[in-house]
């Protein structure tokens, strides 16, 4: 018998007996990744329609580009829409001396998180990174990092050196799903996020096996991917009613408040 997260996905009706958050969505727009409805309020569109209350957002421009005013956007949907977003800070790892004044600006406005991409084309491990990462311990807030396997080979350190700081390994199983899940059950401080495009078949329920359903937050990675394939995947999920619960409802409010 289909549960009520399966039965409301087949529906078409929004998740409405429970609070709902996504860990990991964006906005706005960079040359070399554009996307459709990179705003807020299109965004919320979206939300609205699936029953998502809160989601976690941090810039396109920002987190590839290094163009730290795309913080001003997440700043400026924070101020608008306060009870439906919650802010990543991004940086320019190319210029170390502005990331402590960015963070402390961004965090002053709201921002509780920070956001990491390779996409700026320097490893976590980097000295111009460091900022970042003391930052984000001595504050305790959680830091999202984009991964794809390779990554993991040398993140368990900083993991375990950055203690204070939730370390959330973005597009879980994309590559080498037995690294991530290695990681997160060694780290008591690393959790799994799950967006990917390509959901190869069990998965999720290959990380929940694993006993990690206490360490998964979804995310969407949206506009990048679509809000309602990536919902999909913990709805239709062939996983306990309480781990779906658990990862769309505990855990994000545990680790991102």
């Amino acid at each position: 018998m289909a549960d009520r997260y399966m039965e409301a996905g087949w529906e078409g009706h929004p998740i409405e007996f429970h609070f709902v958050m996504d860990a990991h969505a964006h906005l706005g727009q960079h040359e070399n990744f554009v996307s459709i409805g990179a705003t807020a309020a299109a965004m919320l569109q979206c939300k609205e329609r699936m029953g998502i209350d809160l989601t976690a957002i941090s810039s396109i421009p920002s987190t590839i580009g290094g163009w730290t005013h795309g913080n001003d956007e997440v700043i400026q949907a924070l101020q608008r829409f306060p009870d439906r977003f919650l802010g990543y800070i991004t940086i320019n790892a190319h210029n170390p001396s502005s990331v402590l004044r960015e963070a402390e600006r961004c965090w002053s406005a709201g921002c509780r998180a920070l956001k990491l991409h390779s996409g700026q084309g320097l490893d976590y491990d980097r000295d111009e990174i460091r900022p970042a990462l003391d930052f984000a311990n001595d504050k305790g807030c959680p830091i999202l990092c984009h991964v794809w396997g390779g990554e993991l080979d040398y993140m368990g350190k900083l993991i375990e050196k950055y203690s204070r700081s939730t370390w959330i390994l973005a597009h879980a199983g994309c590559a080498q799903q037995e690294k991530y899940a290695r990681v997160a059950n060694q780290y008591e401080n690393a959790v799994l996020e799950t967006c990917y495009s390509r959901c190869p078949k069990g998965l999720l329920e290959y990380f929940v096996g694993e006993g990690l359903e206490d360490k998964i937050l979804w995310g969407s990675d949206a506009p990048a991917m679509a809000i309602s394939h990536q919902f999909g995947r913990i709805l239709f999920a062939d996983i306990p009613d309480e781990d779906k619960h658990t990862i769309l409802v505990s855990n994000p409010k545990r680790i991102l408040g």
